[in-house]
């Protein structure tokens, strides 16, 4: 659910073993069908238990991306009901209750036709632009942090060539740190009032 056009500097490419893209599309149409009344009713009436669709709110745009990764990837590897594929809601509606509004603006009403096409939409995620990633692979992918990252923003080249060949040092040694890191994260919390009770 990271990157965008551009590798991130902290994607540890050595252990990524799949790669998925999404298209922006499909988290746009899934966005309204999981949202709008009519659409929340069409998944209801396909038979998606009701408290799952009174709850889907709890995915914004990069959640459901995300969501629409872990199918492609269960897809990909055969995966049954005995299986558990764990991904991330990294947004809530709460971040995008104005962008349910400018969708209504630029496409029209949301109807019952449009909810059955967004559900078939769904319903047809496939495993395109699925790669599993051997070594070579990822290390293509770990070089494309070069032109962004030290030629554009003047990171070391030193510091990616660790990435890379001193990855236990470098990598495991932020994980020492998640103590401190919690520590800062619930500081912050705690000043913006992000997770506090009414």
């Amino acid at each position: 659910g990271i990157g965008d056009k551009h590798v991130p500097w902290v994607h540890n490419c050595k252990e990524t073993d799949f790669v998925v893209a999404v298209d922006d599309e499909v988290p746009m149409r899934a966005l309204r069908l999981f949202n709008e009344p009519i659409g929340r009713q069409a998944l209801t009436a396909a038979g998606v238990d009701e408290y799952l669709v009174k709850n889907l709110d709890i995915l914004g745009i990069s959640g459901i991306g995300n969501m629409v990764a872990a199918i492609k990837f269960a897809k990909y590897n055969e995966l049954t009901k005995d299986d558990i594929v764990v991904s991330i809601a990294t947004d809530s509606m709460q971040l995008y209750g104005s962008r349910l509004g400018e969708l209504g603006e630029e496409r029209g009403a949301y109807t019952e036709v449009q909810s059955q096409k967004d559900l078939e939409l769904l319903q047809a995620i496939a495993i395109d632009y699925t790669k599993e990633l051997s070594y070579y692979d990822k290390k293509a992918m770990h070089n494309l942090k070069y032109y962004t990252w030290i030629e554009q923003q003047g990171r070391e080249v030193e510091e990616l060539n660790d990435q890379w060949y001193d990855h236990d040092n470098y990598w495991y040694s932020t994980f020492d740190q998640v103590d401190d890191i919690d520590a800062l994260i619930n500081d912050f919390n705690d000043r913006v009032g992000l997770l506090k009770e009414d």
